[in-house]
């Protein structure tokens, strides 16, 4: 399938046919596929790229006036992480990483040694740094491993088949870190900006919180939020920045995410009842972020695009669904009665 063309939560392939979306091109159009607020957004910027960490744009800028904490800006989900995790190296000078079975940070080599999934992990495995050590997600980890720099944990696992950890798990989390003098990094890129009904998914937990997918409402852009303020502290070092990209912060992106700043705060109540409404269905998980036993084929013979879990990723074969936060609720019934059907 090729995607001709996208408005809302709608796709329209190359020959014409219209689909509901409900993958929200993995989680990437929070506000729908061609808002129209973020397309004039973009249009209006007078300066299209900068010099990346050498000079910003105006618009970069005041995205970082914006966000709630310091904030070091990537292009992937996949950088914040790895900024999450050097920072925790810096900031403690040990190596250890501690993450848990289904995990999914990236596919870059240091994010894809804290992944937990195995396919992706193997062909690399000679290159992998650590150590990481591995934990069954949603359960107490115990005392950290000696020469542990920091925990890494989604606050719902996406990859995994939106897994839900029980109550407190972050908060234990949280403790072990402390015990140890370690650092939790929240990976919120799928989960945050709205998807779980709240802005910032861990912030009460973490030291430092990634996000993106939904951030650049479309465009690239990712970023490492430093809860802990002084964190940011340890990314000085010295007259070059050494970890940045030619794309960091790029305006158009950034006038993008000042879009999503202003409007996703407007639609948590919303999505408490489209995730109400999934849930009735049968749909397990949180949020807009949600999976049931369904084949993604089927789904799309009848006009329904999802997300595909593969059975090497979960117990069962599953359809996840991260649709647009601005999905109506004619949609989710136009959705579920074609699903049903």
């Amino acid at each position: 399938m090729r995607w001709a063309r996208a408005d809302g939560c709608r796709v329209w392939d190359e020959t014409g046919r219209e689909y509901l979306d409900l993958t929200g091109g993995f989680g990437v159009a929070a506000l729908g596929h061609g808002n129209q607020k973020i397309r004039e957004a973009i249009a209006a910027q007078p300066v299209m790229h900068a010099l990346g960490d050498l000079a910003e744009a105006e618009t970069t800028a005041r995205l970082r006036e914006a966000l709630p904490w310091p904030v070091k800006f990537g292009v992937t989900g996949e950088d914040a992480v790895e900024i999450a995790l050097r920072t925790a190296l810096l900031a403690t000078g040990k190596p250890g990483i501690v993450a848990f079975d289904g995990a999914y940070h990236g596919t870059g080599l240091l994010a894809l040694a804290a992944t937990g999934l195995e396919r992706f992990r193997e062909p690399f495995a000679a290159w992998l740094p650590g150590p990481v050590h591995r934990r069954a997600y949603g359960e107490d980890p115990g005392a950290l491993p000696a020469g542990t720099a920091c925990v890494i944990v989604e606050p719902v696992q996406g990859r995994a088949g939106a897994r839900v950890p029980p109550d407190g798990f972050l908060e234990t989390l949280r403790s072990r870190c402390d015990e140890a003098g370690a650092l939790l990094v929240v990976d919120a890129i799928f989960t945050g900006l709205g998807r779980l009904g709240v802005m910032w998914p861990g912030e009460h937990v973490a030291d430092v919180l990634c996000v993106g997918k939904a951030l650049g409402g479309g465009l690239p852009l990712s970023a490492a939020l430093f809860v802990r303020r002084e964190l940011a502290d340890a990314w000085k070092l010295g007259r070059d920045d050494v970890y940045t990209h030619t794309h960091v912060g790029s305006p158009l992106a950034c006038a993008a995410a000042l879009v999503l700043l202003d409007e996703v705060p407007k639609l948590l109540p919303r999505v408490g009842e489209a995730s109400a409404r999934f849930a009735a269905a049968g749909w397990q998980g949180a949020g807009l972020l949600r999976t049931r036993r369904l084949e993604a084929a089927d789904a799309f013979r009848r006009g329904v695009l999802v997300i595909p879990i593969p059975a090497t990723e979960a117990a069962d074969s599953l359809s996840q669904t991260a649709p647009p936060l601005t999905i109506s609720d004619q949609e989710i019934d136009e959705a579920l009665e074609k699903l049903s059907a």
